[in-house]
């Protein structure tokens, strides 16, 4: 899939791209668009992103192989279970 991204800081530009853009996207029928997703812009500028695809591509759907186990364990591999993080290897000294 094709992600396709308006970012600036000046939000009345890129509202004003948008406004020639996604007309023009939802007028090609050789491609399919999905709504635009406005992200957070922390200086108060734009960030919108939408996902292409050709429209003869057929959809993709993705299904969970496994299953969850019962009784919901889980396996942790990142810190021993006294809660304390493991000890670091000293990297290799430099040369």
């Amino acid at each position: 899939m094709v992600q396709l991204r308006v970012m600036t800081d000046d939000k009345e530009l890129g509202e004003d791209v948008l406004a020639v853009l996604l007309p023009l996207l939802n007028a090609c029928t050789a491609l399919r668009t999905s709504e635009p997703t406005r992200l957070s812009h922390r200086g108060g500028g734009l960030r919108v992103t939408l996902d292409v695809q050709l429209a003869d591509a057929p959809p993709v759907r993705v299904e969970r192989a496994d299953t969850p186990r019962a009784g919901g364990s889980r396996t942790r591999s990142a810190a021993p279970a006294t809660g304390r993080p493991r000890a670091r290897r000293p990297l290799p000294p430099t040369g």
